[in-house]
């Protein structure tokens, strides 16, 4: 089931359980997403829009329900990270429309969001003793979103000691 994003508003109650869709739905979903509509790019500039807007709907679908599940897994990371390989992706394909069609600055934001998520994936299962092989793939993408964040330099001698 591939779900649209809903916006939380405050006076909505947390998702029941069976509202939520499990780990194994949430795989399905994004695998539906990339296999049948990130393959199909269009070449109209109001389709390629609306095709963005599908997919950053979904994808940010399945991201907050990957946190409403406290999910900190490998799972959890994979598809946080293919959410962010869409952003990038998505950065080069749709950088020739204007403003009114797709917003650059809102993309980066969700994209510096999903690297966020998973430095913390990445901390969490570290301390369980868990590696994963793309972690360096994606902290190379945090460190170049960042290179005039003061921080960043910090971030990075962290992670060699």
């Amino acid at each position: 089931m591939v779900k649209e994003y809903a916006r939380s508003a405050a006076d909505q109650d947390k998702p029941l359980p069976h509202e939520l869709r499990s780990k194994e739905m949430l795989e399905n979903s994004m695998s539906y997403l990339l296999k049948h509509v990130l393959d199909s790019v269009p070449e109209d500039e109001d389709e390629l829009a609306a095709w963005y807007d599908f997919l950053w709907s979904r994808t940010r679908a399945i991201r907050k329900e990957i946190t409403q599940l406290m999910l900190t897994d490998r799972v959890a990371v994979a598809l946080i990270e293919r959410c962010a390989r869409l952003h990038i992706l998505c950065a080069y394909k749709l950088c020739r429309l204007d403003f009114d069609k797709f917003d650059q600055n809102m993309n980066t934001e969700n994209l510096a969001k999903c690297l966020q998520s998973l430095r913390h994936l990445y901390e969490d299962l570290a301390v369980q003793g868990i590696t994963v092989e793309t972690e360096a793939e994606f902290r190379g993408y945090d460190v170049m979103l960042h290179l005039y964040d003061s921080n960043i330099l910090r971030q990075v001698f962290h992670l060699l000691i």
